[in-house]
């Protein structure tokens, strides 16, 4: 993928998260496609996603499900990458209460200026999401 190189990270060592500028939330099975604003060109491009649960039931959660993810077409290896957990504070999703967010450790580092897409898909026992997310980093 050219001067691009993708690395284990988290959201903490990222110079960005992708998911501040894209919005992540999906809270149904399905497909959908969002659009973002254009993203700040960075050192680090965090772009891991996952899901939530309360902190005690992430795990119920996260294992049963099947994970697969597509930078601009191909593939990334997930489980190459890893996944961590933080909390999210009083998340308006989960009814304002504290979640455990989930997520693949995936960071791009110099990502390439322009239009990118970023897919994955979740198959779990509620059905499958499959998200893309279109966006384009600056030049400056």
């Amino acid at each position: 993928m050219g001067a691009m190189l993708f690395v284990r990270g988290t959201a903490a060592t990222a110079d960005l998260k992708l998911f501040d500028i894209c919005d992540p939330v999906i809270l149904r099975p399905g497909r959908y496609v969002r659009s973002c604003a254009p993203v700040p060109r960075v050192k680090r491009l965090f772009i891991g996603h996952g899901v939530f649960a309360a902190p005690g039931a992430i795990d119920r959660v996260w294992h049963p499900a099947a994970y697969a993810a597509w930078f601009d077409g191909r593939r990334i290896r997930l489980r190459a990458f890893g996944t961590s957990d933080r909390p999210l504070y009083f998340f308006p999703p989960a009814g304002g209460k504290t979640v455990t967010l989930r997520e693949w450790r995936v960071m791009v580092v110099n990502a390439s200026p322009g239009g990118h897409t970023l897919r994955y898909r979740t198959t779990d026992a509620s059905g499958t999401t499959d998200a893309t997310w279109n966006f384009a980093v600056t030049r400056g």
